[in-house]
Formats: C-alpha cells, sequence, structure tokens
C-alpha cells in the first residue's frame, strides 16, 4: 500500500491572513476549486496547505483541541540551495514570521532556518544538500 500526504492544515481565526502569509513568502498558488467561506488551500507541489476557519473544531468533532498549547507539529518548506532558504527567511519575516532561528547548517547537513508564522505556529525553511 502505497501512502502520500495530500494536505497538511492549519486553524486560524484569520485564516485567510494566514493563507496569505503562506502563499507570499512561498509563492504558492491558490487551489481555487477548494476556495470556501471558511478554507482556503494552496499548493505546495503536490501537496495543499490547508487553512481552515476555527469552525471546522466542531465540523470535526474536535473541539478538546480548539486552545492547543505548545507547537506539536510543524511544517517544512524545501528549497533549492542556501540561497533560497536565506531570501525565502527575509520574505517570510517581510511578511510577518518571527525569526526563532537564523539560517544555519544542520548536523545532518541540511541549511535551514526556524520561524513562526503570524499564528504563532512554527514553521522550517530548509535545503537538504544532496550528498
Amino acid at each position: 500500500m502505497k501512502v502520500g500526504i495530500s494536505l497538511a492544515s492549519f486553524i486560524s481565526a484569520d485564516f485567510v491572513g494566514l493563507f496569505d502569509f503562506y502563499s507570499k513568502t512561498f509563492d504558492l498558488k491558490e487551489v481555487e476549486d477548494l476556495r470556501s467561506e471558511i478554507f482556503r488551500g494552496a499548493d505546495a507541489s503536490g501537496v495543499i496547505i490547508g487553512f481552515s476557519a476555527p469552525v471546522v473544531y466542531e465540523m470535526l468533532n474536535i473541539q478538546e483541541w480548539a486552545n492547543p498549547r505548545g507547537t506539536t507539529q510543524y511544517l517544512t518548506f524545501e528549497c533549492e540551495s542556501d540561497q533560497h532558504v536565506a531570501d525565502a527567511t527575509e520574505r517570510a519575516i517581510a511578511h510577518g514570521a518571527r525569526l526563532l532561528h537564523d539560517p544555519y547548517e544542520t548536523y545532518y547537513g541540511a541549511f535551514q532556518s526556524v520561524l513562526a508564522d503570524p499564528d504563532g505556529n512554527v514553521f522550517r525553511i530548509n535545503y537538504f544538500r544532496p550528498t
């Protein structure tokens, strides 16, 4: 059985603003067929990043997760070079992200930065250097 990720989602009171942040930072195109009053989707090379209004907590019957504390997951955006990591990091900051870790070389040979989006969600911008 082959399994892949089709959709990774954020829930935000400002789901349109968060969609705008990620689409502008990473030049992601909207999946317009999915647009609704409570959802926006951005195509990230075949994986859709979803942005939902808080009403989905009730729709999915997951109300107990409506007030999360701490980061339990994060997205990593893959770039093509160290320079692309640096450029995307600067764009993210310009669009309202908070830098948590300057771009650096990891112990496993990647070059990455760590940021928090305008809602406080942690994400990484990464270039996994080929060996």
